[in-house]
């Protein structure tokens, strides 16, 4: 049976370890996005730091079920090399291939690659089988073919006092979102500022505002904005209790 992690909706691509960490670890570019029938790509790590850094590549399948993203280990696109170590102001090269075949037009496979910096092997050690992570990059990786696009509607509800926002997108190409609001007149509820996360391509994915928010937009009726400046859009929806 394979192992599943089902992970919260989370906005941030670097999650540090512990509170205060100071990331030496660049990482470029923080998205990757292969079209076929190229199943390959790369990314650079650069360390700017004063010390060597210990490094593991892993990567998911990620879907999404219930509303909520879901990782699971995959074979499918590898991470080469798997491990790295790179010495102080040095820079290095990881492939990131698809091994499953390209990708058929009008679909699109979507994976995360997560990127630890490791501590010391003394610690590692010392911690016996369980190994801290000090950093943690998360990127999303996605493997489409051509003539894809996501095609989002939207469905908010209350619930317990809270308000509850899903997308579904029927499209073949994940949709990514930021700036989410809900907005009715001058009320608006916010889902989060910046990156929200993503719609997968024939997904549906879950945002609950905090408990009370509910109160806030008291009509039967609501507009959905996403996007930031110039990209911002709008959805009139219905608002149902």
């Amino acid at each position: 049976m394979r192992t599943a992690l089902f992970l919260a909706a989370t906005a941030a691509f670097l999650t540090p370890a512990t509170a205060g960490a100071q990331a030496a670890l660049r990482v470029q570019p923080l998205s990757v996005d292969v079209a076929s029938p190229s199943q390959a790509t790369a990314i650079t790590l650069q360390n700017n730091g004063n010390e060597a850094i210990s490094l593991q590549m892993r990567v998911f399948e990620w879907s999404q079920a219930d509303g909520q993203d879901q990782l699971t280990p995959t074979t499918e696109v590898v991470a080469s090399p798997p491990v790295a170590k790179i010495a102080p102001g040095s820079s290095y090269t990881v492939r990131i291939a698809r091994t499953a075949g390209a990708v058929a037009a009008g679909s699109e496979a979507s994976y995360r690659l997560w990127i630890d910096e490791l501590p010391p092997a003394t610690e590692r050690r010392n911690e016996g089988a369980q190994v801290a992570v000090r950093m943690r990059f998360d990127l999303p990786v996605f493997f489409h073919g051509a003539d894809t696009s996501p095609k989002l509607s939207w469905n908010a509800r209350k619930a317990d006092g809270a308000l509850v926002l899903d997308a579904t997108n029927s499209g073949s190409r994940h949709a990514r979102i930021e700036g989410l609001q809900l907005r009715e007149g001058d009320d608006v509820v916010s889902f989060g500022n910046g990156l929200n996360g993503y719609v997968l391509a024939n997904s549906t994915r879950r945002w609950t505002a905090p408990a009370g928010s509910a109160t806030a937009l008291e009509g039967g009726s609501a507009t959905v904005v996403t996007g930031i400046g110039d990209d911002e859009s709008r959805q009139a929806i219905a608002l149902a209790d």
